[in-house]
């Protein structure tokens, strides 16, 4: 059973973290024990994405085809901060959910099943840097909570 406790964090807070950018919610998240934070498939590729892109000299793609992936990973262990997370798996119910919430508050893909996960899974609480979910969660009566 989920509680107020467990919060969903967005690939965004994952990303700007492993830059050293807007850390302090994360930290706090992280330090309490009281806390559980999770993520899903989604928020597992964005971040992992953009650690490529971050962590290397050329584009994810440029890294994929010269066959160079496991530098980017050799070279920091900072990928290694989703573990600190829980994972929660969706199922097939996303097929319908998804497209409504697009439809309804304006949102990409990604978003929607982030959101969608977050209604399934009944977590109270979504870590965003992207204030496109406002709308979306308080219509939802999801917490948002967004790091200034």
């Amino acid at each position: 059973m989920f509680t107020i406790n467990d919060f969903f964090i967005d690939s965004s807070i994952l990303i700007e973290f492993n830059k050293g950018n807007k850390r302090k919610l994360f930290t706090e998240l992280l330090a309490n024990d009281i806390f559980k934070c999770y993520v899903n498939e989604v928020v597992l590729s964005e971040f992992l994405y953009h650690f490529l892109a971050y962590n290397a000299t050329k584009s994810p793609q440029a890294i994929k085809e010269s066959g160079k992936i496991n530098e980017a990973f050799e070279n920091s262990k900072q990928y290694r901060l989703i573990n600190m997370c829980h994972f929660l798996a969706n199922d097939k119910k996303l097929f319908s959910i998804v497209p409504e919430l697009m439809a309804k508050y304006n949102l990409l893909s990604n978003d929607a099943i982030i959101l969608a996960t977050c209604k399934l899974h009944n977590i109270p609480n979504l870590v965003s840097h992207d204030s496109d979910f406002a709308e979306a969660c308080q219509g939802e009566g999801i917490n948002l909570l967004i790091e200034e």
